[in-house]
């Protein structure tokens, strides 16, 4: 047997080679086409349909409504006090006290320099040892006095109030200010704003929207901070003061004594989103929208809204159609 020439066993070793290739690049490709066609399975249907003029809108058959939870209720009219926003600031009560310590002062001094006359004055109609001129300088030291003490009272006024100055426990008020049992707020509302007459009481809130405490208006505050400033008045709270922080700059809501109306959104109903409220509201048995709910207009049940509210709003359930719209939305986008 003649042995096989090389040429050829070359050839039929490069036909092997490439034949493996090609059976492996089969291979890899089959595996490929499997690991997309399983990718491709894992993608959810969105609820998420586009209406031009509405945003999105979403479409969800009863039964997933059922499963959500989701609950309907029509919103009903209601009505509120109609408010004036202003800003609050907690007034620094060591400054009262120092004010009151210089009152005491010169009343101490009124006390002293009117004994001193009195006496004076006894010694001197007894003919004993008190000449006229001594008699003299001494009515004429506790009428300064009196003078001095005016002035005390008089600054006490201008900054802090009549009210305040002529309070009969005002060394008690003064203590609790201190201690933080009760706290000092001056309320500025801007030129533009209007009352009929002076509120009884505002609402304090911290800038998130919180309300923390309810003050009581003493009277209008007798000075105006800036050129840019209505009406201002001074507040005192008795409750949870001790989250008043001298120089808190608060947000304050002023009772106008005029009801407003509206329709109410229910609390459940409201979702924050992006830095604002929102509602589900009902377009049809199986279509949902999200509309802007205007959170300055509180109410007991929930926000009070004006404008055209017909419809259902969803108050269960609605965070469960954020989600699925917000996966929707990131569905069509890819």
């Amino acid at each position: 047997m003649k042995p096989i020439p090389r040429l050829i066993l070359f050839i039929v070793i490069a036909v092997l080679g490439v034949v493996g290739l090609v059976v492996a690049f089969s291979e890899m490709r089959e595996e490929r086409d499997k690991e997309a066609g399983a990718d491709t399975a894992v993608v959810a249907p969105t609820h998420v349909e586009s209406s031009p003029g509405q945003g999105p809108v979403l479409k969800i058959d009863a039964e997933t409504q059922k499963r959500l939870g989701m609950e309907t209720a029509a919103p009903v009219a209601g009505s509120i006090a109609k408010e004036i926003v202003a800003t609050a600031r907690v007034l620094d009560p060591a400054t009262l006290s120092a004010s009151l310590n210089e009152l005491r002062t010169a009343q101490a001094a009124l006390v002293a320099a009117h004994a001193d006359y009195e006496r004076k004055k006894k010694l001197f109609e007894t003919g004993q040892n008190a000449s006229a001129s001594a008699l003299e300088q001494a009515d004429a030291t506790a009428k300064q006095q009196v003078l001095a003490v005016e002035s005390a009272q008089d600054r006490v006024a201008a900054t802090w109030g009549k009210v305040i100055t002529k309070r009969d426990d005002l060394d008690v008020l003064v203590r609790t200010l201190l201690r933080r049992e009760a706290a000092l707020v001056r309320v500025d509302l801007m030129p533009s704003d209007k009352l009929d007459s002076d509120p009884p009481s505002a609402r304090l809130l911290r800038q998130s929207g919180e309300e923390i405490a309810t003050a009581i208006v003493l009277e209008r505050a007798p000075s105006v901070d800036q050129p840019t400033i209505g009406r201002s008045f001074i507040c005192l709270v008795t409750t949870n003061a001790s989250e008043l922080i001298a120089g808190t700059i608060l947000s304050a809501r002023l009772d106008t004594g005029v009801k407003e109306s509206g329709v109410v959104i229910p609390r459940s109903a409201t979702l924050r989103h992006a830095g604002l409220g929102w509602t589900y509201v009902q377009t049809g048995a199986e279509t949902f929208t999200r509309r802007v709910v205007p959170l300055d207009r509180p109410h007991p049940d929930g926000w009070l809204v004006s404008g055209e509210w017909t419809q259902p709003v969803v108050i269960a359930g609605a965070q469960s159609l954020l989600s699925e719209e917000l996966k929707g939305s990131i569905q069509m986008e890819q």
